[in-house]
């Protein structure tokens, strides 16, 4: 048993042992008796042996310089990426961990969470405390999955060390805080964005995951269909004028106006981002991140920005008046910007920027398109087969599936009605739509989906448009003018049925992400 005389804890030790010497300077003091008294309440047998502050000080420099590096060599750092994926071997392997808490290292239990998220490619990992226990969940494809339970004393440490990991202050629990840590796999850094908020027990812990080994994706490979493509393409080549990329947390935003970055990176071309925090490295583009606990921020880092001569600026997120009107004017002075912002449809982000203050005008000058987006569990391809979904408002869908068979004239809804007998004795009438489903198997860990693909409504402004905006037209005429002039304009959940009708998702995944 390894006593670490640095902190003045015990460190794990296997639940089977039931006796213990340790060895002190002074059997007194107040610490010592700290510990006996854990290890007495434990129901351990303690033989107290004294030593020389000599010897102490040996065993203390040996146990630092041979038994602490030995161990943190032995942190996994490899896997084998054809196998990853299968959440259910690595909750299997969870289980195992949470059994065995008790024999693992703070830092072993951490590096087994960390690649275990990785291999299955979590998005997020969270650390959530109830009264007597803390949840350790993984969201996958935007869906969270609990993996364990741990109970509280073991909990705490591994708290305690992720902040201490991240840069953060052990010492103060009381106060949310953020941090950063990385580790690495397969020959490569992750990095995780760390956030602490304190609850009733102890701190609720969230790490986003930030792999870079996975790669920007083109448009295809992310979900866009042939129009939106078109759309964004067309906008990239111009001079200048503001993108904006929509949507709540974890649509995708990001990994979106990352792939319009790399269709701009291009030698002739200076390329420059602020971001928070810095989620893909990407070479021939100067990459700063603003630092949320000082002066640097994204309305005078943009300031900063500008002197240095871009073509092309990338702005993480608009949140503040000061930054869309830095925003709009660099658009406006020979730009192009990218940028995100939290609004629920396209057209409702010229609303969104009405409230922060912009004018009207400068809107309709600065602005070349708007992508609203929402990511979609795909159907899983090794369990797919075809199968009824009830239908929740039989006239919205169909008016959904007849704008997209205009569009794409192949695509068409097999929707059937069937009277069913309710607790009353009353027939009602209820709508089914037959399309493909995941049955659930050992690739998609029985869930019936496998990965995730975009659904957006895309909104290029055109001289029509802009007028319009100048004009202070309101959100609904404005949407009705956009669907008249552009015949392949799909609302969220339009473009959602079009992914049903083409076998991609289900009219269940559509109705929990647009509606």
């Amino acid at each position: 048993t390894e006593v670490d005389a640095r902190q003045g804890e015990i460190l794990p030790f296997h639940k089977n042992n039931r006796a213990l010497k340790v060895a002190v300077l002074n059997p007194k003091s107040a610490e010592t008796r700290k510990i006996l008294s854990k290890l007495e309440a434990s129901h351990i047998d303690v033989e107290l042996l004294i030593c020389s502050q000599t010897g102490f000080d040996a065993v203390v420099k040996w146990y630092q310089s041979n038994l602490i590096q030995r161990k943190t060599i032995q942190l996994e750092d490899h896997y084998i990426e054809s196998t990853d994926g299968n959440f259910e071997s690595a909750f299997l392997g969870f289980q195992t961990l949470a059994e065995n808490i008790y024999n693992l290292t703070t830092p072993e239990a951490l590096n087994e969470i960390e690649m275990s998220a990785l291999k299955v490619k979590a998005s997020d990992i969270h650390f959530q405390p109830y009264e007597e226990k803390v949840v350790l969940r993984f969201r996958l494809d935007g869906i969270l999955h609990d993996i364990c339970e741990m109970e509280m004393e073991p909990a705490k440490k591994l708290v305690n060390h992720i902040k201490y990991k991240s840069g953060m202050k052990s010492n103060l629990s009381h106060i949310p805080q953020d941090g950063h840590l990385s580790f690495n796999a397969n020959g490569r850094q992750v990095d995780l964005r760390v956030s602490t908020v304190p609850t009733e027990f102890i701190e609720s812990v969230v790490m986003r995951v930030l792999d870079s080994h996975r790669g920007i994706k083109t448009f295809t490979e992310l979900g866009f269909d042939k129009y939106a493509e078109s759309k964004i393409n067309s906008v990239l080549r111009r001079k200048n004028g503001m993108v904006l990329v929509t949507g709540p947390t974890g649509s995708g935003k990001t990994t979106t106006l990352y792939s319009m970055l790399a269709q701009l990176n291009e030698p002739e071309r200076k390329l420059i981002t602020l971001e928070d925090p810095i989620e893909y490295h990407l070479d021939n583009v100067t990459q700063s991140q603003v630092a949320s606990n000082s002066d640097y921020n994204f309305s005078n880092g943009l300031k900063a920005l500008l002197r240095h001569d871009p073509d092309v600026i990338l702005i993480g997120e608009i949140r503040d008046f000061d930054t869309a009107k830095l925003t709009t004017e660099a658009s406006l002075t020979g730009h192009v910007v990218l940028s995100s912002l939290h609004t629920n449809s396209a057209v409702g982000a010229i609303t969104r920027l009405r409230n922060l203050g912009l004018e009207d005008f400068n809107i309709a000058a600065s602005l070349n398109a708007v992508l609203a987006q929402r990511l979609l569990r795909k159907v899983c391809p090794q369990c797919v087969k075809n199968d009824e979904t009830e239908i929740y408002n039989v006239e919205k869908l169909r008016a959904a599936v007849s704008k997209v068979h205009q569009i794409y004239p192949e695509l068409s809804a097999n929707i059937t009605t069937s009277a069913i007998t309710d607790e009353t004795g009353n027939d009602t009438q209820h709508h089914f739509l037959t399309s493909q489903l995941g049955a659930g198997c050992e690739k998609c860990s029985h869930t019936g989906y496998l990965g995730q693909t975009v659904i957006t409504e895309a909104l290029l402004l055109d001289s029509q448009t802009q007028e319009l905006i100048a004009k202070e037209t309101r959100e609904k005429p404005l949407l009705e003018a956009v669907q008249a002039a552009d015949k392949a304009f799909l609302t969220l959940f339009e473009d959602g049925v079009k992914k049903v009708l083409q076998g991609e998702t289900t009219l269940e995944e559509v109705y929990r992400v647009a509606g």
